[in-house]
C-alpha cells in the first residue's frame, strides 16, 4: 500500500474512533469526495455493519477505478468496536480473509 494512501486511510479511521458503538453500527455506507494522490484519483468510502453478537466493524477504503465503476483496486483498513468500547484495529489482509471485502 502506498504510504500516502496509508496515511489518508489512517486519518479517516482515526476520525471515527471517538464515535459510540451505536453510531458506528448505524453508519451504513458513506461516499466521500474524490481525492487526488499524485496523478491518480481515489474514491474514499466509509462503511460499517454489525459484526458478531455485540460488535460493529468500521471500514475505510480508497478505490482507484481502472475502468470506471467496473474494474478497480481498493485499499482499506478498519476497526472492530465492541459495545463496551474496546477497539481492535484490522488491516486489509484480515478484512479480505474474515469479511470478504473489499
Amino acid at each position: 500500500m502506498n504510504r500516502t494512501v496509508s496515511e489518508i486511510l489512517e486519518g479517516m479511521r482515526d476520525s471515527y474512533r471517538g464515535k459510540t458503538f451505536s453510531e458506528i453500527s448505524s453508519l451504513g455506507w458513506i461516499d466521500q469526495v474524490p481525492v487526488k494522490i499524485g496523478w491518480k484519483k481515489y474514491y474514499p468510502s466509509i462503511w460499517s455493519e454489525r459484526y458478531g453478537g455485540d460488535s460493529a466493524i468500521l471500514v475505510v477504503q480508497l478505490t482507484k477505478w481502472h475502468i470506471p465503476k467496473f474494474f478497480g483496486t481498493t485499499d482499506c483498513i478498519g476497526f472492530i468496536k465492541s459495545k463496551n468500547g474496546d477497539i481492535e484495529d484490522v488491516d486489509a489482509y484480515w478484512l479480505m480473509h474474515e469479511i470478504g471485502h473489499p
